[in-house]
């Protein structure tokens, strides 16, 4: 009788081979996707949707490198210690009405929340010299595409990885324009945005999670610049007059 010896390298083959059947089909699915995707993140950057009256006077700075930043010479933070802020203007392409308010209430919801420990937030209708008032657009948008992200992310976890890597990301763009309240006068311009990463693994799946954490990126860097102007004018930054 015929024994096969136990080093050949066809003993196991039979048994290991539809795992790698799997693997082979995710990847060969998978490889066409990262490649259309090589160069996607979410797509966002600095905008200039009109919103802003002038994009012209807008400074790179150091610190912020994902945003574009106007402080006018005439802005003492000492002034003011109440906040008006206005409703979210949409400047996207649009998208459903329930969409865009939601999208424009998380915006809202994060400025307050943002800002309610560092001033007085008042109605638009009871404004005094001491007032701020913040308008503010979403000027980009993408949604995350969870249906190319799913199938990449498996593939990689198949051949061995951690699956990070989700190229079709979501994000979002802003911009603000802060001026006196009770004059109008335009005090500080900002343009900003921020993309998806691979870290938020929710932001893979969930269609304008990354969005939310652009908001939040947005409020915070805003705050900055309303609380310590200095580092927006003295960052050794360069005029952008197009982003």
């Amino acid at each position: 009788m015929h024994h096969q010896h136990p080093n050949t390298p066809t003993s196991h083959a039979g048994r290991f081979s539809p795992w790698i059947t799997l693997n082979h089909r995710l990847v060969g699915f998978a490889f066409p996707i990262m490649m259309l995707a090589a160069c996607s993140t979410g797509g966002q950057k600095i905008t200039r949707s009109g919103f802003l009256p002038d994009y012209s006077q807008l400074q790179k700075v150091k610190p912020h490198k994902d945003a574009r930043i106007w402080v006018s010479p005439e802005y003492r933070p000492d002034r003011y210690q109440e906040i008006v802020i206005e409703p979210v203007e949409w400047h996207v392409p649009h998208r459903s009405d329930k969409v865009e308010q939601m999208l424009k209430t998380a915006f809202r919801e994060r400025l307050e929340a943002r800002f309610s420990n560092q001033f007085r937030i008042v109605d638009g209708s009871a404004v005094t010299p001491a007032t701020l008032r913040v308008r503010s657009a979403i000027t980009g948008m993408r949604r995350t595409r969870w249906y190319f992200n799913a199938p990449i992310q498996a593939a990689q976890f198949a051949t061995g990885g951690i699956a990070p890597f989700a190229p079709l990301q979501g994000g979002a763009s802003e911009e603000f324009q802060v001026e006196d309240a009770q004059s109008g006068v335009p005090l500080i311009r900002l343009a900003t945005f921020r993309n998806g990463k691979p870290w938020n693994v929710k932001g893979s799946y969930i269609a304008y999670d990354h969005a939310r954490l652009a908001f939040k990126k947005g409020a915070d860097v805003l705050a900055k610049v309303i609380t310590a102007p200095g580092v927006a004018v003295t960052g050794g930054g360069e005029t952008v007059g197009t982003p």
